[in-house]
């Protein structure tokens, strides 16, 4: 995941405490190895973009398409909706 998606999911707080993330986080193996495993956590400031897998079960990009977020953290423009006024 890129820098200006996550600054983007967070400024728009689709990003914050209480957001399921998959990442790669430090953790103690089954023998007491220490190393990076993949878990499900609850997202923090600690975890950066890097190693975010996926956001609430979706891979970041197909999240932020849900949001109408292109996937570098541009935002789309939105079309007016409704007629169009009379030009006369």
């Amino acid at each position: 995941m890129q820098n200006n998606l996550m600054n983007t999911l967070v400024k728009r707080n689709l990003l914050n405490d209480n957001t399921l993330v998959t990442a790669m986080v430090d953790g103690i193996g089954f023998n007491g190895v220490i190393g990076k495993f993949k878990k499900e956590v609850n997202w923090n400031h600690k975890i950066t973009s890097d190693m975010i897998l996926a956001i609430e079960g979706m891979e970041p990009a197909r999240f932020a398409k849900s949001y109408n977020i292109k996937p570098d953290g541009s935002t789309n423009a939105h079309k007016k909706r409704g007629r169009k006024p009379k030009s006369n």
